[in-house]
């Protein structure tokens, strides 16, 4: 008897799960929507109350922005798979309304891939198509979703790769970032300890134990993880930790001796591999903060060096779909770091300092 009432509990889960799935309300959407500020009618379904779109349908939208992602199928292993900063590639059929296919609906089986790491937002099949909430593609992919309710139009708008000026995000933002980088952000911790309450303690900084990371080894370094003292390399840190944003601040011992090309490939690579590990993590590549000319090895590591790798390390957000924040400017008098603001040797920044960049990046929040 009691085998027969698990057999009849489990058949009544399992027909409970399916009906829950099929009896959500799916029906095509009488909203308006607009994308970076035009007028679109394409297939949108209304499922339970939110709007739902197709992927390709937004990968045409923002395409050629600072917001677009590549969108590809593997038949073979049901995977679809999308990459920030890449162009999109049309297949055909984008952007049209279509007829209403809602009578099709059911849940979507499908892997969905970011950057190489699985997420898992809600996911329906219809007509053979794959459609997902309006907002859960925004925070994944990086743009805007907002929704006016007097005239019932839903909006989505490509978002720069420069964090512009906002108000101040205050404690709660910066609570939620992990700093990731070499000597000039392992000294956030060090004065956060000494009294620097404006920024944020050691458990919010990864570096190596030596203190610092030089961008060329960011394959084989390990930074210690601080909920246990481990040394993790940084994709494994990542996978664990799951951080809502990571800062990454690097490149700055990389400009004596990598060249573009290099700059450019090992920076890629890191960002690649954290989004692989942690693909809903919201990732800011920080500027490289200047020097002053009483730095010892000025000849090598200057203002002309670290003004170029910048715009590389922004190139690198853009092609990456992460975002750049310039707190170079927070700290830059005259294009150069004054002598009031480091440490002593030219290069770090002082506490007082780093509160500036603090300041900085509550009021350029993502």
């Amino acid at each position: 008897m009691k085998k027969l009432f698990s057999l009849l509990l489990a058949a009544a889960l399992v027909l409970g799960l399916h009906v829950s799935a099929s009896a959500a309300r799916v029906v095509r959407t009488n909203q308006r929507f607009v994308a970076n500020g035009q007028t679109v009618d394409c297939e949108i379904y209304n499922i339970d109350g939110s709007n739902f779109f197709k992927l390709r349908d937004l990968a045409q939208l923002m395409s050629g922005t600072d917001s677009r992602f590549s969108v590809s199928y593997d038949a073979g292993t049901g995977t679809v798979s999308l990459v920030t900063g890449e162009s999109y590639v049309p297949v055909g059929g984008e952007l049209t309304p279509g007829e209403d296919r809602s009578a099709t609906a059911v849940k979507s089986p499908q892997t969905l891939l970011l950057n190489d790491g699985a997420v898992s937002p809600e996911a329906w099949n219809i007509g053979g198509s794959n459609f997902f909430k309006l907002r859960d593609l925004g925070r994944l992919l990086g743009f805007s979703v907002r929704y006016d309710e007097a005239s019932r139009t839903a909006y989505a708008d490509s978002l720069p790769t420069r964090l512009g000026e906002t108000e101040d995000a205050g404690r709660d933002y910066l609570d939620k970032l992990i700093f990731l980088g070499d000597s000039t952000t392992y000294g956030i911790g060090y004065y956060y300890r000494r009294g620097y309450t404006s920024l944020v303690p050691a458990s919010q900084v990864w570096t190596p134990k030596s203190g610092t990371l030089t961008l060329s080894y960011y394959d084989t370094a390990k930074i210690v993880y601080p909920a246990t003292g481990e040394e993790l390399s940084i994709p494994e840190a990542a996978r664990r930790a799951k951080p809502a944003y990571l800062v990454i601040t690097l490149g700055v011992n990389g400009v004596s001796f990598m060249d573009k090309d290099w700059f450019i490939r090992d920076y890629t690579a890191l960002v690649r591999s954290i989004q692989a590990a942690s693909p809903e993590t919201r990732i800011i590549l920080n500027s490289i903060y200047p020097v002053a000319d009483s730095y010892e090895y000025i000849k090598s590591i200057n203002n002309s060096k670290i003004t170029t790798a910048n715009g590389w390390v922004e190139s690198i957000a853009r092609d990456t779909g992460c975002r750049f924040l310039y707190s170079f400017e927070s700290v830059a008098v005259n294009g150069k770091l004054p002598e009031s603001y480091h440490n002593g040797d030219g290069l770090h920044l002082s506490g007082e300092t780093f509160g500036l960049v603090m300041k900085y990046i509550r009021t350029h929040a993502w």
